[in-house]
């Protein structure tokens, strides 16, 4: 191979090289993460052992989990689990996947100590990532109805007798009986709230309310009474209130899993410092909504004049490499003519 041939192929390499040269833009994704509570279906009863799960999921691989759990412990008691330890109403989570997944699961162990309703509640939860990456800060809870050492129901008994000849068969069926026209279980017998009132006036079988309350009311207070003490009753929404709506739902399941929910919209009117910092929040939130989408025009425009001048810049590279190659193959020719 001749010193101009090796010439040739570096030259064409170096030009290739330049003409595949295109800048790359690198877009980071903002993971998030979420929990949910799996708490037993049904009331458990006092001294009964009782399990509670928790699942951290992720849109990224999970690395570790570091949370506290509260509980509280004048209702549960908690007696133990592989991924958390502690007391007193706090545990401490620390806990990973046994696999590479964006998904994990923790088991508590829990026992009944008294007739109530606990709060089950997770904080300072942080997901991270194999590379210890922070990519979530979930939060969750969920409440655990403890009944009695029994459970009582009403029932009535109808008896019928059939006699034939000297033969008597007695038959006894046992039904539980409805009180004043409200089904005996699967449903709310009473709903209240520590501030405001109900609109319109609580019923078993109407489902949405609204409560008005003043902008001084920061916290609001919601409990139901279930028909039947075998119904399990489940939270959603928090206690704490910001301006406008807060939405609180209640969901009642019974034994055979029918589940009715009822919802509570909660409004906290606005005071007149808020008020006018909510209006310029809107506004300025407007404004930068603007600002971004203007600012996403003009990209787009620059990403097309830069795509149309990579282009022609690729172009006259190939034009120009090809001249070069004519122009060195020529010179080849020539010298070996003189020669």
């Amino acid at each position: 191979m001749t010193t101009k041939t090796k010439l040739v192929k570096r030259i064409f390499s170096s030009l290739l090289t330049a003409a595949l040269a295109v800048p790359m833009t690198a877009l980071t994704a903002h993971a998030t993460g979420e929990a949910f509570f799996y708490p037993p279906k049904n009331p458990v009863m006092t001294d009964q052992q009782f399990e509670v799960s928790v699942t951290f999921s992720a849109d990224s691989e999970i690395g570790s989990v570091q949370a506290n759990i509260a509980y509280d412990d004048s209702v549960i008691e908690f007696v133990s689990s592989d991924n958390a330890s502690g007391g007193g109403g706090v545990l401490t989570v620390n806990g990973f996947p046994d696999t590479p997944s964006s998904e994990v699961d923790f088991s508590f162990t829990f026992k009944g100590l008294s007739a109530g309703n606990a709060n089950i509640s997770l904080q300072s939860c942080q997901i991270y990532s194999p590379d210890s990456e922070l990519i979530g800060s979930p939060t969750a809870y969920c409440v655990i109805t403890v009944g009695g050492d029994k459970v009582e129901t009403k029932t009535e008994t109808e008896t019928t007798t059939t006699t034939e000849k000297t033969t008597t068969t007695t038959t006894t069926a046992t039904k539980t009986a409805p009180s004043n026209g409200i089904p005996d279980k699967g449903v709310l017998t009473a709903l209240t709230v520590d501030n405001g009132e109900l609109s319109p006036a609580f019923a078993y079988n109407v489902y949405n309310y609204t409560v008005n309350v003043d902008n001084s009311v920061t916290n609001v207070e919601i409990e139901g009474t279930t028909a039947s003490p075998s119904d399990y009753i489940w939270y959603t929404g928090t206690s704490e209130c910001q301006v406008g709506e807060n939405v609180r739902t209640i969901t009642v399941t019974d034994v055979d899993g029918n589940a009715a929910t009822y919802t509570v919209t909660i409004i906290r009117a606005a005071g007149g410092d808020e008020q006018q910092t909510q209006t310029a929040q809107k506004k300025d939130s407007s404004d930068t909504s603007s600002a971004v989408s203007k600012n996403a025009n003009v990209m787009d425009q620059y990403k097309k004049m830069l795509n149309t001048a990579l282009a022609i810049v690729l172009i006259v590279l190939v034009i120009a490499l090809v001249v070069i190659i004519i122009w060195i193959r020529g010179k080849i020719k020539g010298g070996k003519k003189d020669k």
